[in-house]
């Protein structure tokens, strides 16, 4: 039997809202209607027989039925993987790290504007564009004891401690933006949450990093 591991609460606790954009109440109530209607168990039935029938169903769709899969974020240094992904809500948690965290971006070009002596209008002369900043807001959780994440807030450390660059082995998003590997700037945050003291609250920045061309 797949224990239930909805993160619906744990999410809302930390940034007010599911993947997805849903509020709270919104999402639970989605997430048990679906699990009911896979079940078989109509809305009048027991709680007692929802959970009993619902056990193997309810678990993916906590907050997978929203599909963030697209965020799935796996990274490498050396020999070292780092994955972000929903697969945290089976069975199959072994070197997952965190749920998928919710990621945003931001980017300028460089660009030099010169003004015109005796004119209103300026001369704008773009030389590309910069990096992306990238910020990562995400949940660790100790899934398995129910206490604080102490093997996983280490692993986030080390993670960041890394005096070098990340490739994104794999994330639908990052693909999208172009973004092949990053390096991490800053913890901007790392809080424990006081509803649940088995989950800590991250927020990291990044930047995308592209390989040096050279003309000749």
């Amino acid at each position: 039997m797949i224990t239930t591991k909805d993160l619906t609460d744990r999410m809302y606790a930390a940034f007010g809202y599911v993947p997805s954009g849903t509020p709270r109440e919104a999402a639970v109530a989605a997430n048990v209607a679906a699990a009911r209607a896979i079940a078989g168990i109509s809305a009048t039935e027991t709680n007692k027989q929802y959970r009993s029938a619902a056990a193997k169903t309810v678990a993916q769709y906590a907050v997978t039925r929203n599909d963030v899969h697209f965020a799935d974020l796996t990274l490498k240094h050396g020999k070292d993987i780092y994955k972000f992904a929903n697969s945290i809500l089976t069975e199959n948690t072994p070197g997952i790290l965190a749920p998928t965290p919710m990621i945003s971006f931001k980017r300028n070009k460089n660009i030099v504007q010169t003004a015109v002596d005796g004119s209103d209008s300026e001369v704008i002369e773009s030389f590309g564009c910069k990096s992306w900043e990238i910020t990562i807001d995400g949940i660790l959780i100790d899934l398995d004891n129910h206490v604080y994440p102490s093997e996983k807030t280490r692993q986030l450390r080390e993670m960041f401690e890394v005096n070098d660059t990340f490739e994104v082995l794999d994330c639908r998003l990052l693909e999208d933006l172009g973004i092949r590997s990053i390096y991490f700037n800053n913890i901007e945050s790392l809080n424990p949450q006081k509803e649940h003291p088995d989950t800590i609250e991250y927020k990291i920045k990044a930047y995308s990093i592209q390989p040096l061309e050279f003309f000749v």
